[in-house]
């Protein structure tokens, strides 16, 4: 498949401050390094792809800045995604903590951004996660030990079910919520946020990021933006894939004029081998990452599809170039569980202060 079937369209968003559109479709870098990230970059380009995305914790952003400038694209032709203030604290302990990625120094973490990528400017800078405090960010991190990690046989995986504990997930969720809630703090976790996003409204008023964005944001978290947010995400970045669908999070979204991009499909097919998933690919004559790709889009989600495979990284833009049926989209809704893999919303949700 040497070219995608389609030129790609956007989604639009108009919120206070901002108002633009973005591809419906983008390359994933993440755990993509080095030469293989900058062929993928290239590839994609190559293949009319129109978005990059990357972040500050990938990594990588060096590579992805390389396979851009090897491209030979024009800087107003490709939209660049990248993220800041993945960590609460100054906390060598946390899981993956880097030092240059910390919330409360986003200057100097966009600044460095910049300077890894070698652009002047991003198209979309976004904060990472909304924790403020370690054991918050323990917590929402917490699902990526279980079918993640067992998938990809990482040291310290827990297996769910557990032939001794029976539903280890969702006991250990729940001790590590339970820490979540004696430790948090709502008014400090509020002014945490709102001092994070208003340095990235200094970065947009700037010139350093075209719009602003949010990742891992719930509902509850984006509508509390209202109280101190002079300029509004014009996007939210989120796990999204059939089990874990977040119907009221899209609805809100929508309301508000904001873009919504999913992450984790590839590895919610690869996990599930969901037997409805590969019917209705059977059905249409395509793949099963596709048919999700397909339902992610169709459901007003940009997708952001991860892959160093040339011939992956083109299929997985074909999908804008065709529909599923309505029978087929209410099938794969009706998947919906409320399962994350990646990043659990309970403890933000502790960290919000009563009006």
């Amino acid at each position: 498949m040497a070219a995608p079937e389609t030129s790609i369209p956007t989604f639009h968003f108009d919120v206070a401050g901002q108002k633009g559109a973005m591809p419906q479709v983008g390359l994933g870098t993440a755990t993509i390094h080095g030469e293989a990230c900058s062929n993928a970059v290239k590839v994609a380009l190559d293949a009319g792809y129109t978005l990059l995305d990357t972040a500050l914790l990938y990594g990588n952003q060096v590579a992805v800045g390389e396979g851009f400038r090897q491209s030979g694209k024009a800087r107003d032709s490709v939209w660049i995604t990248s993220k800041v203030a993945f960590f609460p604290s100054h906390d060598d302990t946390l899981w993956m903590f880097n030092a240059n990625n910390v919330k409360g120094d986003e200057a100097a973490s966009i600044a460095l951004s910049l300077e890894q990528l070698q652009v002047d400017y991003v198209d979309l800078m976004l904060i990472h996660n909304p924790c403020t405090e370690a054991n918050e960010y323990k917590c929402s991190a917490a699902p990526h030990w279980f079918e993640l990690k067992s998938h990809g046989k990482s040291s310290g995986a827990v297996d769910s079910p557990h032939e001794f504990f029976g539903d280890a997930r969702a006991m250990l969720l729940e001790a590590t919520l339970a820490r979540a809630k004696e430790s948090a703090d709502p008014q400090r976790a509020y002014e945490a946020r709102k001092a994070s996003w208003l340095a990235l409204e200094q970065a947009h008023r700037d010139g350093k990021a075209k719009y602003i964005g949010v990742s891992n944001y719930s509902a509850e978290l984006l509508l509390e933006m209202k109280r101190y947010a002079t300029i509004f995400p014009a996007v939210n970045q989120l796990e999204l894939h059939p089990r874990y669908s977040s119907p009221t999070l899209r609805k809100v979204a929508a309301e508000l004029g904001m873009v919504l991009t999913g992450y984790g499909t590839g590895n919610s097919v690869a996990l599930e081998q969901h037997p409805t998933v590969k019917e209705i690919a059977d059905s249409v004559g395509r793949s099963p990452t596709a048919v999700v790709l397909r339902w992610t889009v169709q459901r007003g989600v940009a997708a952001i599809p991860r892959s160093g495979q040339p011939e992956h990284i083109r299929e997985n833009l074909n999908c804008v170039s065709w529909t599923l049926s309505d029978d087929a989209m209410s099938k794969l809704d009706a998947l919906e569980e409320d399962h994350p893999y990646y990043w659990w919303s309970a403890p933000n949700l502790c960290n919000i202060p009563k009006l």
